[in-house]
């Protein structure tokens, strides 16, 4: 590798470095979407009940200091149905469709949320389980995000802690 591939390299990684860092200060917000990915669904706007183990590896994830959003397409009636059914299943969103930071924001306006990181059935690349039953949509494989994403999560918060202290 000559020095210029790897001074641009070490610009690179640095960046990511401080790009994380600058995030997990506010807090890494992960987005959640809701049907197919939190709920087992038959079909917008049907809720047959929860998607494996979602609520406890998002728990998990905010005890570990992560800020978990709902980031959905309902609205109205549907998405008070969805946040109340998530508050039986005793979670509750730190946002619901837009980052807790602007809680001054203008309820007319729609803003664009954020995250670090977004868990879709529709997102490219997101492990599904198909259904065996006929008319149950594809839905988010929690065990495979929980798998992949939880250890990634406890290395980045523990390198900013320690580029922190540093």
């Amino acid at each position: 590798m000559t020095n210029e591939k790897k001074s641009r390299k070490l610009t690179v990684n640095q960046f990511l470095v401080d790009e994380a860092r600058n995030l997990c200060k506010q807090g890494i917000s992960i987005a959640v979407d809701f049907d197919s990915t939190l709920c087992i669904t038959d079909g917008f706007p049907n809720i047959l009940g929860p998607n494996g183990d979602c609520f406890y590896i998002l728990r998990k994830w905010r005890d570990m200091g992560c800020k978990i959003l709902l980031h959905t397409m309902r609205h109205g009636k549907d998405l008070e149905e969805a946040v109340v059914w998530c508050a039986n299943c005793k979670f509750t969103f730190d946002g619901v469709n837009h980052n807790p930071e602007n809680e001054e924001r203008d309820p007319e306006y729609n803003e664009k949320m954020y995250a670090m990181f977004y868990i879709d059935d529709k997102s490219f690349g997101t492990p599904l389980l198909h259904s065996r039953y006929m008319n149950v949509k594809d839905h988010v494989d929690w065990d495979e995000i929980d798998r992949v994403y939880t250890p990634f999560l406890e290395k980045l918060i523990k390198k900013v802690k320690q580029q922190e202290n540093a």
